[in-house]
């Protein structure tokens, strides 16, 4: 038994058509650029309005200019409030699709957060499993006693010999007292290798700086004699 007979009189069935997906960024974007359109077309009717406002000062009660003037005024402000009605409208829906776009948003990381949640618990039971916790303080005690032991033998090996630990103050005025000593000797010996002519070089030099020193000290002196006789 055929069965196209049967769909000439009954038809086929019709798929279902799927809904198109709505991005709802896209949608509030679209209610935002509209609301910008309605708010630059009132404040285009304002500025008309201040300047319609203005005229109507200037002339005169009842004259014709001023009915003219009022009338276009009357007609420009119910375009104002048409505008500023659909401008709230918008706003009310815009504030709607944000609200609905965030629990989405929050609902999906919620379930990205859960999804990585749950496969981190996974790799950390199998982590665990091999890994025992006894054994690990066990290996931090015994680590623990190898740094002391190091720390022990650095200390053995930094010891000095034949120096005491401590020197009391007199022992210890002893040792700078001979430190002086030895530093004089390695002086003495150092002036003994310069040649004798840099010797006496150095000796002028020192005894002409000592002259001018001398020099200029009876000079200052002088001068405050002499201001002391003219005071």
């Amino acid at each position: 038994f055929s069965q196209k007979p049967m769909h000439r009189f009954f038809g086929r069935k019709k798929k279902k058509e799927e809904t198109p997906k709505v991005d709802l960024g896209d949608v509030s974007k679209g209610l935002e650029t509209r609301g910008d359109e309605i708010e630059t077309k009132i404040s285009k009717i304002e500025k008309q309005l201040r300047a319609i406002k203005l005229k109507i000062k200037k002339t005169k009660p009842n004259s014709s200019s001023r009915r003219t003037l009022s009338n276009k005024a009357r007609q420009l402000i119910r375009q104002r409030n048409m505008y500023a009605k659909n401008r709230d409208h918008l706003m009310n829906q815009q504030f709607n699709v944000e609200q609905t776009r965030f629990a989405t948003e929050n609902i999906k990381n919620t379930k990205e957060m859960v999804s990585a949640m749950k496969s981190a618990k996974a790799e950390l039971k199998v982590g665990l499993e091999d890994t025992n916790i006894d054994e690990i303080e066990d290996l931090h005690d015994d680590m623990d006693e190898l740094l002391d032991d190091t720390e022990e033998i650095n200390e053995i090996m930094g010891r000095t010999y034949g120096v005491p630990e401590e020197l009391d103050d007199d022992e210890l005025m002893d040792e700078l007292d001979t430190l002086e000593d030895e530093f004089e000797e390695e002086e003495e010996e150092q002036q003994e290798e310069v040649p004798d002519f840099l010797v006496s070089a150095a000796s002028a030099a020192k005894d002409v700086k000592h002259n001018d020193e001398e020099r200029d000290e009876n000079t200052a002196e002088g001068k405050r004699v002499e201001a002391k006789e003219i005071a």
